[in-house]
């Protein structure tokens, strides 16, 4: 074995001629036979063989040879002009690589024995770095690179400027040199080359360039070209750099052109704001919004689009103003209209952005709650809490605005929780939906149980559960009421009973539902026709229900009377139960006076006047003095028996005129006087509830804790929370504290 053994000069002998060859034709000069032939000499030397003579003798031969084969490499290179210097440099870079690559795996075992004495060392090579590929990198720079490295970037930087303009050629020329530029870099930073030879220039440039091009063209195309000009230049230097340069050199490019194409003509982009929103462009809109938001520079744009939405929706409403004012579905609808615009604008060229939406909000709940169509200026406050409910009110009842497609209807009732989101006075809403969905069940006007739950669950899921809880009982009593009229039908047939007339009851809870009957000087005495009915159920409802207490409500009553006419045409009136017990007066008696009604149904003057005037409206019944501020106890009332009707059910409870306002039996809308009573109640809950909790306060940190927990329904004033202080001090809720001194005195609660 050991008379097998060559010298390292023998080795050398034998491999550099293939190492010549290896540079000088690869393709030509390498077979694979003769590269294994070659390997295995090196690796059995390295196996075997002394390591000081590699490292000292093989290692820079080899050195060497690569450093003249790059000088006799570029030497061709002397006479070209720059264009096709930078060609030669690109394709015999390429080659250069390759050839130090099977150079490197050729010498392996040659890279391992100077790792491992390297590892040693201070200053040892990166060992996933093979030394003999160093070498040749180090050879390429300092004899092809470095005396061409200023010819080679101005090549360079002229292919990128002849992109610019349109010639695209030699990119991938660009791709490869910068990829030298970057391999030649030193370990510690690769990019040191490229940026010191190539970058910084590059970025120069590119702002000189666009310094130039931005001002002209701006002048000469305006500035929505401009902006359609600036998102093709960013896209297009963008992908440049993404397929051709190290990505580190995208942020910086980045910063130059939003400074040059962007900042440089932000407040230009900003008051050319309004008319594009004017003239509704959602490209332009998109496109100015991704520009200047790479400058951050929005807040103009959206005080802009703040100011726009109350202008538009203004416009909206005072060009329909009347029919706004007098029908809720007008209001509604424009103010539905303006917001879906926005809010689908915000999405589409905003980037749903945080900011827009809060500055929609901010100018959108002005417009909802201070239009000419809703908001009283003498008394400084909105109707618009009643407006929605009475707008929920009609496409939930039955009638000609309900929505029978359900997604349709679904996609009003979101909208309208939307709008929802934008009242201050949520209460006040409640009060009202309550009322109306109170007159909806009761009535059986409701077109559909399933909506009602839904837009109940939609207020649920928005202002949570205990602000919806008396809805959700309203809508629990409605089911239970089916169970309690099928039992009192079981009962009576087991009894044997029968009633004279058709009666279905509704037994409510107490507290859930805002009906109670107006105050009269004398009680309702109801028709010997209700009597039998009205006593079987008490009798049945208290068995069945001990402890419970009814209350009839007869303000509620509804009833389906039958009514003959001329030529025996018989019409269904749909009554209240007041107008249904004067009514039936008349199957005695042609004429009845005021005073014979009063006394017979047990109502004072002012009760029975509405009912009285609705039926004379609808023409049921007629009147020997028309104007009602001169009836007196002989004033008579007969039935008019000329009256007809185009349709067989008549609805004889409508509005009428008393004094300045229009009323009928069961107002539908919530008074002021019913709002402060409910919001006063509110607050003393709130108050209680608070200094259970805390037992000891101060004013100031109570006041602060009630105004947080009822903000969720109205915001409170400062002497409505003192007046509730107060109230609960005497009711000996609460109690002042004994301090001596009284500005340190405390609220504390008694238990």
């Amino acid at each position: 074995m050991s008379g097998d053994q060559i010298t390292v000069d023998e080795l050398w002998q034998d491999s550099q001629p293939t190492f010549e060859d290896l540079f000088l034709d690869l393709k030509k000069g390498l077979t694979r036979k003769r590269y294994m032939e070659i390997y295995t000499k090196i690796y059995n030397y390295c196996s075997s063989a002394n390591e000081k003579a590699l490292t000292d003798f093989y290692q820079p031969k080899v050195k060497q040879l690569v450093s003249e084969k790059a000088i006799q490499i570029m030497s061709r290179s002397e006479s070209l002009p720059n264009d096709a210097l930078l060609l030669f440099f690109r394709n015999q870079w390429n080659e250069w690589k390759m050839s130090s690559s099977v150079l490197k795996n050729l010498l392996s075992p040659v890279n391992k024995i100077h790792s491992s004495d390297k590892k040693t060392t201070s200053s040892s090579t990166n060992s996933s770095e093979s030394v003999v590929y160093s070498d040749t990198l180090n050879a390429w720079r300092e004899t092809a690179f470095t005396p061409l490295k200023n010819k080679l970037s101005v090549s360079l930087l002229s292919i990128i400027k002849n992109d610019r303009t349109g010639d695209s050629a030699n990119l991938q020329v660009l791709s490869d040199s910068l990829e030298c530029y970057v391999q030649l870099g030193p370990e510690k930073n690769k990019l040191e080359i490229y940026q010191s030879c190539f970058e910084n220039q590059f970025l120069s440039e590119t702002e000189t360039f666009y310094k130039v091009e931005s001002q002209d063209f701006i002048e000469k195309n305006g500035v929505s070209e401009y902006m359609r000009h600036v998102y093709n230049r960013i896209s297009q230097e963008t992908n440049r750099v993404n397929k051709y340069m190290p990505i580190s050199t995208l942020d910086k490019l980045t910063k130059i052109l939003n400074s040059v194409l962007i900042s440089n003509y932000k407040d230009q982009f900003a008051n050319k704001f309004l008319d594009i929103l004017i003239e509704d462009k959602s490209a332009d809109l998109a496109m100015m919004y991704s520009l200047l938001n790479r400058v951050n520079y929005l807040l103009p744009l959206r005080v802009t689009f703040s100011d726009f939405i109350r202008s538009e929706g203004l416009k909206e409403i005072e060009s329909n103003l009347k029919e706004a004012q007098e029908k809720p579905q007008v209001l509604i609808s424009i103010l539905l209209k303006v917001y879906s615009r926005f809010n689908i604008m915000i999405k589409e060229c905003y980037n749903n952005d945080t900011d827009f939406t809060t500055a929609m909000d901010k100018s959108f709940t002005n417009l909802v709650n201070e239009n000419p169509a809703s908001f009283d200026p003498k008394k400084k406050e909105s109707t618009i809490p009643v407006v929605l409910s009475k707008f929920c009110d009609q496409i939930l009842r039955k009638g000609p605005y309900h929505i029978s497609d359900e997604t349709e209807l679904e996609q009003k009732l979101t909208e309208a929780v939307c709008l929802f989101r934008y009242l201050p006075d949520k209460d006040i809403f409640m009060l009202n939906y309550q009322k109306m969905l109170s007159k909806r069940l009761v009535e059986d006007i409701s077109a559909s149980e399933d909506a009602e739950t839904l837009m109940i669950n939609k207020l649920k899921n928005h202002q949570g559960f205990d602000y919806c809880t008396k809805l959700t009982r309203m809508i629990t009593d409605m089911r239970l009421c089916k169970d309690i009229n099928t039992n009192f039908q079981n009962h009576l047939n087991e009894k044997n009973l029968t009633l004279p007339y058709t009666f279905n009851f509704y037994v409510l809870t107490n507290g859930s539902w805002s009906l109670t009957n107006k105050p009269s000087n004398t009680p309702f005495k109801p028709p010997a026709e209700m009597l039998s009915s009205i006593t079987y159920f008490e009798n049945f409802y208290k068995k069945s229900y001990q402890g419970r207490v009814l209350t009839f409500l007869y303000d509620f009553s509804r009833a389906d009377v039958d009514s003959r006419q001329v030529k025996g045409k018989i019409y269904k009136l749909s009554t209240t139960a007041y107008q249904m017990a004067i009514l039936l007066m008349f199957n005695s008696a042609d004429k009845v006076t005021r005073f014979q009604i009063n006394d017979t149904i047990g109502l004072d003057e002012n009760t029975v006047r509405i009912p009285l005037l609705s039926l004379i409206k609808v023409g049921v019944i007629d009147c020997s003095d028309a104007n009602y501020k001169s009836w007196n106890n002989d004033t008579e009332f007969n039935v008019n028996s000329k009256f007809t009707s185009k349709k067989m059910k008549v609805n004889c409870n409508i509005s009428v005129q008393i004094g300045e306002n229009k009323t009928s039996e069961g107002q539908q809308t919530v008074s002021d006087q019913e709002v402060e009573k409910e919001r006063f109640f509110k607050l003393q809950a709130a108050i209680v509830r608070i200094m259970k909790s805390k037992k000891t306060l101060s004013h100031n940190e109570l006041t602060v804790e009630t105004t947080t927990q009822v903000s969720k329904w109205f915001t409170p004033k400062i002497a409505s929370i003192k007046k509730a202080i107060e109230y609960l001090i005497d009711q000996e809720y609460i109690r002042r504290t004994n301090d001596d001194n009284p500005s340190a005195r405390k609220y504390e609660y008694m238990a």
